[in-house]
Formats: C-alpha cells, structure tokens, sequence
C-alpha cells in the first residue's frame, strides 16, 4: 500500500484570508503569507460569496435573520443587510457558484473564514464570545461535503496548523486511496487509527470493532461505507 500522496494538495479559502480586501468595510489578511515557502506546496483556489453576489466593497454587513444557513436554504431564514435589504436570493446563487468552482479546481479542504454570517461554521458573528446563528449560509453547503475544513485564523499559528494539517493528509490520503478487498482496509486503518483515537477514541473504538464484522466479500457500496465512517 502507497502512503504517499503524490499529487498536490489543492485547498479552498475565503478570499479576504487570501490577500483581498474583501470584506465589508475593506479589511482583509493575507494569512498564506506567513507559512513561507510551505504555500507553494498546496494549489489555492479563493472565493467569496458576498463579493460573487454583487454585494460590493465596501457595503453594509449582513446578518442571518430567522435562522441559520441551513434554515436559509429550506427557506425558513433570511440574510439582509444593515439597511434591510433582502440578499438571501444573490448569496445563495453565488455560494453554489463559489461551490462549484471548488469542485472544478478538485479542492479537498476549505480554509473558512469563521464569524462570517456567509463562510463561517461554527460562528456567524465575531462580537465578544457569541457565536451567532451557525452555520453560516456558503458554510452550510461546506459542511454538507466531504471536505476537510479549517479554520483559516488558525494559518497564525504554528501548532495549530501543524495539527490540522496533519490530520488533513491522513484524510485526504484515506479520501484518495484505492480500496478493493479487506485486506486494503485493514492496512488503511492501521496506518489512521491512531489519529482517529486521538481525535475521538470512542468513535475510533466503534470502528475497529466493525472491522471484525466485515463480510468476506466487500462490495463497492460496503467498503465506500466503511471509508465514510471513517472521514
């Protein structure tokens, strides 16, 4: 079995993380900057829905009105400005836009700006310790792939995104890996499930035990299941 992954690794990330003053009132970072040398090795692709909406630069902040962004996209919540105007329509057209260019660039993990009522999370707000009505509108379709996500604040510092990335690869390569007998499999959890403990060892513990439960026969949709419970 090949542990390596030859390929580069192509990562998503909120534009304004990425060097564009994107965000309402002309901030932004250029968080990249500071991993040095170590950017040139992942292939970036930056977007922003706000911006892809015709929103503008600056403009008036928006919020999530009702609900989250999950309840935006069945229609149950809203996103409206500082002046009332009603944005729900042209975010949600370009967060499917923005969507869709990460799955042409082949992205397998998005670096979100967290706080935003659009790309954030597990926050849609970065007033004190609240936490807003998550997830966010773009951040509910995020959630909804199989796509590993980091928040992009914690490019600043270096443990942290020695941490993520490190369990990035082990879920990119398990992503990736060609799986056609039991035997692949074992060797796959072999190499992950001591990330998997760490991270949490009763769901670790749970899929160690269904290894023993595996048929002699793995079928594609049986091994694609197997390889779901683990990402």
């Amino acid at each position: 079995m090949d542990f390596v992954i030859k390929q580069k690794i192509k990562l998503g990330i909120s534009a304004c993380n990425f060097g564009a003053k994107f965000r309402y009132n002309r901030a932004g970072w250029d968080r990249v900057e500071g991993l040095g040398r170590e950017r040139d090795e992942y292939a970036w692709t930056p977007v922003c829905p706000e911006v892809l909406a015709g929103l503008g630069v600056p403009r008036p902040p928006v919020k999530l009105s009702g609900g989250n962004g999950d309840d935006l996209w069945a229609g149950k919540a809203k996103m409206k400005n500082r002046l009332g105007r009603d944005v729900s329509e042209a975010v949600k057209t370009a967060s499917l836009a923005s969507m869709d260019a990460l799955f042409r660039a082949g992205v397998d993990a998005f670096l979100f700006m967290e706080g935003s009522p659009t790309c954030g999370v597990y926050r849609t707000t970065l007033k004190d310790k609240r936490l807003g009505k998550p997830p966010g509108v773009f951040g509910s379709l995020l959630l909804k792939q199989q796509m590993f996500l980091i928040p992009a604040v914690d490019l600043e510092s270096p443990w942290k995104w020695w941490d993520h990335t490190r369990r990035m690869h082990a879920f990119i390569w398990l992503k990736k890996l060609e799986i056609g007998s039991k035997k692949d499999i074992y060797e796959a959890w072999h190499a992950l499930k001591f990330i998997c403990q760490e991270i949490d060892r009763r769901s670790a513990d749970e899929v160690g035990r269904s290894l023993a439960s595996l048929p002699g026969r793995l079928t594609a949709a049986g091994i694609e299941a197997w390889r779901g419970q683990v990402l």
